[in-house]
């Protein structure tokens, strides 16, 4: 994410910066959570024509798709950024009242959240003596049960309306001609690649873009079709193909059905914390990078840009100086909490503020509740998906 240029939120247009009431002070830390995409990883596929298909095991040992050790340290020293910011609102040591940790169902996930509480827990981490070491839970559900995983990509298992929806859109652009690329270009990548991709899903292409950008990233060479306009137009295929998910038109309609279950989840649990005056202070959800940019459209702050490896998506909820009374039974009260978000994208530079479209930084809770509620699931439940995602720590 290159900036706080972002598109405007599904609930209204963006209202103007004159318009914003002032910002309100931070007061103490009261709850956190995060969305982390997984570390670096192997290709998730090869195609026909792969010059470095045949000795794909011994470059991708683990396997396509399977976390590297690029991956691992990426985690480690996302868990140590986390440990710093928080050090002093976590204990020291894991606690199991204080952190929850969620991970989707796939070994590259798992072991990312894994990694990562290595670096947010260094004195549980592998490698202390047996007498001190201990794992840290990280909880899963099956894939086709999972409502927080992120977008619904084709073939994913949400729901046929949505599928078919975006199907749409993808088609209706390229019929208009806003493709930007020229019109034999997917018929020559089939050459390429012995791919059959004229008339299927981008996401096809995708693919092709994500192994020839993983190859390159660890210093393979590519086949001499690959140049630089090539992998910019796969690019271009690819923010089309994501545009179709999170933008416009129905871009709230979309949320409900992707970034705004996981956005509803942690509001949940924020209210359920508070309710119950339960000890928990962080979630954590290891997930994937459509997850982080299904929130980013949940939240009118998507610009674009896919999320890097083990980028960071941060809610800091804060109770305002001088407020010490518990939120009623809402879970909130005006005025009372304030929510913060931060995007770490670039583990060499300080994570971004983002700011909620329509509000302040940071932005009272029960203004980015009314902002985000077109976006999140009504309490009814969305027809063919089913009801909200339950509290995580439940």
């Amino acid at each position: 994410m290159a900036g706080p240029g972002f598109r405007g939120h599904p609930a209204g247009p963006l209202l103007l910066l004159l318009l914003l009431p002032p910002a309100l002070t931070e007061g103490p830390l009261v709850f956190v959570a995060v969305a982390i995409r997984h570390g670096d990883r192997a290709p998730l596929a090869s195609y026909p024509t792969d010059p470095h298909k045949e000795v794909a095991s011994t470059l991708w040992p683990r396997g396509l798709g399977q976390l590297t050790e690029e991956g691992v340290r990426q985690q480690l020293e996302l868990g140590r950024f986390l440990r710093s910011r928080y050090e002093d609102f976590l204990s020291p040591e894991y606690r199991r009242e204080e952190v929850y940790i969620r991970s989707t169902d796939f070994d590259r996930t798992l072991e990312s959240a894994q990694a990562n509480l290595a670096g947010l827990f260094p004195e549980a981490a592998p490698g202390r003596s047996e007498a001190t070491w201990r794992p840290i839970p990280v909880h899963t559900v099956p894939v086709t049960e999972d409502k927080v995983r992120g977008l619904d990509w084709p073939g994913g298992g949400r729901t046929r309306r949505a599928q078919r929806g975006r199907r749409a859109e993808a088609g209706g652009a390229s019929g208009r001609g806003q493709r930007g690329w020229p019109d034999d270009f997917l018929t020559r990548l089939e050459n390429f690649t012995g791919l059959p991709l004229v008339g299927e899903p981008l996401r096809k292409a995708w693919k092709v873009l994500d192994t020839l950008i993983c190859q390159q990233a660890h210093g393979l060479s590519l086949p001499s079709w690959a140049s630089p306009d090539v992998l910019q137009t796969l690019a271009q295929i690819s923010a089309l193909d994501i545009g179709a998910h999170v933008g416009p038109p129905q871009a709230a309609e979309k949320a409900q059905l992707s970034g705004g279950i996981l956005l509803d989840a942690i509001l949940a649990n924020f209210s359920r914390v508070q309710r119950l005056g339960l000890p928990l202070k962080m979630v954590m959800y290891s997930a994937h990078d459509s997850t982080l940019l299904a929130l980013q459209g949940a939240l009118g702050l998507y610009d674009g840009h896919t999320p890097p490896y083990a980028a960071c998506l941060g809610f800091e909820f804060r109770r305002r100086l001088g407020d010490t009374d518990r939120d009623n039974a809402d879970g909130h009260r005006p005025g009372n909490v304030t929510v913060s978000l931060f995007y770490r994208n670039d583990s060499a530079g300080l994570p971004l503020t983002l700011r909620l479209p329509g509000c302040p930084a940071p932005c009272p809770l029960s203004r980015f509740r009314q902002l985000t509620a077109p976006a999140r699931p009504p309490a009814h439940g969305i027809p063919c998906h089913g009801s909200h995602e339950p509290a995580t720590p439940a």
